[in-house]
């Protein structure tokens, strides 16, 4: 599987997990902390500390200037 069909299906399972949390009545914004504490965690087992607040930074940069919202 290439890396375009992996990251396919790793948001796939995502969604379905959030929308297991939806089901069971869990606040969205609960949900996607959790979702970045654990991601959070992963990479530092993984990476520097400050490697990782570089790239955290660089999200929130890329939120700030609207490069995730939908285009409808």
């Amino acid at each position: 599987m290439d890396e375009k069909e992996q990251k396919i299906q790793a948001s796939k399972i995502i969604i379905q997990a959030m929308k297991d949390c939806e089901m069971k009545k869990i606040d969205p914004y609960i949900t996607i902390g959790a979702f970045i504490d654990e991601i959070i965690r992963k990479l530092s087992l993984q990476n520097e500390d400050e490697k990782i607040g570089k790239f955290l930074e660089s999200v929130a940069d890329k939120v700030k200037s609207g490069i995730y919202r939908r285009k409808d």
